[in-house]
């Protein structure tokens, strides 16, 4: 009961919160009419970041799985290969990854495709942090199963196959669930790929129309209205699998 009492009271402060910034924004002649004509172009950029943060999710699933992989293979170039790009990664901000991509990989690659160069390059970000997910929800399979795998004389590739990724599938759930999360937000840096995503949309209106303030609480709904029902299901997944981050 005080739980639920604390989160109606929190709820409450928030919806102040925002009332308070809504009333001073009103009295600074807040006008959406202008966003009205581009509603359009503002909901295909909306569903654009939508499909390119899934596709960039799919594909990173893999990369990271490869990634995975080629640090655990006896062979040391791959070892290495791999380390070194989780360090760059690691190391640089998507936002210069994703103009690098934009104008140089892509163009070496003959991608013209934006949402695609776009997909790529956050699939190899988000990948490289998937890879990690991974290695923990390996490391966290108890020594005794992988004794009992070598007992019974199962090869490397059948323990992974039968005993350690069931499992891993299990485990890696909620973390994935955040990188979606995380996908979507990072997409938004894609605009200076001029990828027609949904804050270059925005971007483009608010060149048009000047106004500003308009244009970034479109956007900051915009995301909340897809991280939101992720993050809940992060926390649903956490308590129905007993997981901890």
């Amino acid at each position: 009961m005080k739980k639920k009492l604390s989160f109606a009271a929190a709820i409450l402060i928030y919806i102040m919160f925002y009332i308070f910034i809504a009333m001073s924004a009103l009295e600074k002649n807040i006008d959406f009419s202008a966003y009205q004509s581009y509603y359009r172009v503002i909901l295909n950029g909306w569903f654009t970041t939508i499909a390119i943060s899934l596709v960039a999710l799919v594909m990173a699933i893999f990369v990271g799985l490869i990634l995975y992989l080629m640090r655990e293979s006896k062979f040391a170039v791959l070892y290495y290969i791999s380390e070194i790009h989780k360090t760059i990664i690691f190391g640089t901000p998507l936002v210069v990854i994703a103009i690098i991509a934009y104008y140089y990989i892509g163009d070496a690659f003959n991608v013209d495709s934006k949402f695609w160069v776009g997909a790529i390059t956050l699939a190899l970000y988000i990948g490289a942090y998937i890879a990690d997910i991974y290695k923990g929800a390996v490391e966290a399979i108890h020594i005794n199963q992988w004794q009992t795998a070598k007992m019974f004389g199962f090869t490397r590739y059948q323990t992974y196959r039968y005993v350690v990724f069931p499992q891993v599938i299990t485990g890696i759930l909620p973390p994935l669930a955040g990188q979606f999360t995380m996908t979507i937000k990072s997409s938004a840096l894609l605009a200076y790929m001029a990828t027609d995503e949904f804050l270059n949309t925005i971007k483009t209106v608010q060149s048009v129309s000047f106004r500003y303030p308009e244009g970034f609480i479109i956007v900051t709904i915009g995301y909340l209205i897809l991280t939101i029902p992720l993050i809940m299901l992060v926390r649903m997944l956490e308590k129905k699998l007993n997981y901890k981050v």
